[in-house]
């Protein structure tokens, strides 16, 4: 693992400011020179009298006090939800094109954010493993997951069985329902929260099935579909095999060298065969959902949905007489759900991938780091006398329980209730803060069989989230601090 890397990172400890200050001011310089110079016999529009800007900057101030009350997710003591840092490429990127303000959804009105939109898709399709397909840029996981069940439902033009796993991202239900997916069924998981293949086989040998919905990185507990089998399962009966990999779909640049070529397991630094497996086998999948802002290292919001087959996206060819005019170039809007679509957030990206490129030398580098923080507190947690793991943790997040004088949930669910409240934002100067992972009675007793549950409750456990790339920094300082910091709450509340 390289650390130079991390010099792109404004820092926990705003490390990069001077940088960053730095290269704000180039921005605004190339942007005001550029305004200048375009057809400079033109005179200003502004009053000769510069017109008072006093209360502007006094909103502003206060503007700016208040952004302080912000959550601190830009520490490694906040991992409670899905935030991670971005890069400067990713700010500098935005940045630079959002003062022009682009639109990607016909060439004409971004052709410049359109071509780097086109290139950023290149590079997602070359780190997914498809060697053609087709694809773009969305504002979010959601959306590219309705678009891919869209371009399914009609491409397919059959009524046939839609099948993903009770822990799959709860848009898809949501999904189901906007594109009247009538014929949608919840799969059960296994005790490790993957997809049960056995239903899955035995309801396809009795039923036809259009398509199945992979997780690769489940949004609650990061867990990953067996994805090698659902693809044998898709070879055997047909169906469509899409991957929600929007959290998880980054993590493949970790397998893969400077040239784009496969590593071996232990050239790597994922956390288990197992998941490796799967990361390769996303390549023989037939779409895929991935999020850049998630571990794609920029902000919030860019989604990107991809297809193997590029004819999937004629299902939603649409057109406009006042737009479109460019017809030898692309045209995202036409084949996609959304319309106005920021081209800044395609340069966001585009700059970020230069930056880092979509393989170990880039972004798999900096994920390396993450897949560290999680197996080392999963360590810490498996040899505590107080807390247990819900799972190994295929990816970067970890779900984990204190122990329980019995094996009762009524307890567990109290003990988990109690320690969360010592590290949640609503608690005051927290330590660390983190989040709650709730399961139903029914996933919660293949998970947990051992525990009585006679009120069939839900059972809460606890959930932390290692994305930020600093928790496995100074010999994993900060992942030690939590796990003491866990103890301790355990003993002043339980042990007193």
């Amino acid at each position: 693992m390289k650390t130079d890397i991390f010099s792109n990172y404004l820092g926990p400890k705003a490390e990069n400011a001077e940088l960053l200050k730095e290269l704000l001011n180039k921005i605004v310089d190339t942007q005001s020179e550029w305004r200048k110079s375009f057809h400079p016999e033109d005179a200003s529009l502004f009053p000769k009298n510069n017109s008072d800007n006093s209360q502007f900057i006094e909103i502003f101030e206060k503007f700016l006090a208040q952004s302080k009350n912000n959550p601190p997710y830009f520490s490694p003591r906040y991992s409670a939800q899905m935030l991670k840092d971005p890069t400067l490429s990713a700010i500098l990127g935005y940045l630079t094109y959002m003062l022009s303000n682009p639109n990607n959804h016909a060439y004409e009105g971004g052709p410049l954010t359109t071509e780097m939109e086109m290139k950023t898709t290149s590079m997602l399709l070359t780190m997914c493993g498809y060697s053609e397909g087709w694809g773009h840029l969305t504002s979010g996981g959601s959306l590219a997951n309705t678009e891919a069940l869209w371009a399914i439902r009609d491409f397919y033009k059959n009524d046939d069985a839609v099948i993903f796993s009770s822990v799959c991202h709860y848009s898809w239900k949501r999904i189901c329902s906007i594109l009247k997916v009538d014929n949608f069924i919840e799969a059960p998981v296994d005790s490790k929260l993957h997809i049960d293949l056995n239903f899955v086989e035995d309801y396809a040998k009795r039923n036809k099935i259009k398509a199945v919905i992979g997780n690769l990185g489940s949004t609650g507990a990061g867990s990953i579909d067996d994805i090698v089998s659902l693809v044998q399962l898709k070879n055997k009966f047909g169906f469509h095999l899409h991957i929600d990999a929007a959290y998880g779909g980054f993590f493949r640049s970790s397998i893969l060298d400077e040239n784009n070529k496969r590593l071996s397991f232990n050239a790597t630094s994922v956390n288990s065969e197992y998941t490796y497996n799967q990361l390769n086998a996303l390549k023989d999948t037939d779409s895929i959902t991935i999020d850049p802002h998630k571990q794609g290292l920029v902000s919030y919001g860019a989604g990107a949905v991809l297809y193997k087959n590029e004819k999937l996206k004629s299902v939603m060819l649409n057109t406009a007489p006042y737009t479109y005019h460019i017809t030898d170039k692309p045209n995202i809007g036409m084949f996609s759900m959304e319309g106005s679509r920021p081209g800044a957030m395609a340069a966001a990206c585009y700059l970020t991938y230069l930056t880092y490129p979509l393989n170990i030398s880039g972004v798999g580098n900096i994920l390396s780091y993450s897949f560290s923080a999680a197996k080392k507190f999963s360590e810490l947690i498996n040899t505590s006398n107080n807390f247990a793991s819900i799972h190994s943790p295929d990816l970067d997040i970890c779900c984990f329980f204190p122990k329980t004088s019995k094996k009762n949930v009524a307890e567990l669910n109290t003990r988990s209730q109690k320690i969360y409240d010592k590290f949640c934002l609503q608690t005051e100067n927290p330590s660390f803060i983190l989040s709650k992972f709730v399961m139903p009675a029914d996933i919660a007793k293949i998970v947990l069989p051992d525990f009585d549950n006679p009120l069939n409750e839900s059972v809460t456990a606890l959930r932390s989230v290692f994305m930020k790339h600093w928790n496995a920094l100074d010999d994993h300082r900060y992942v030690i601090l939590l796990t003491e910091k866990l103890e301790e709450v355990f003993a002043e509340e339980f042990l007193s």
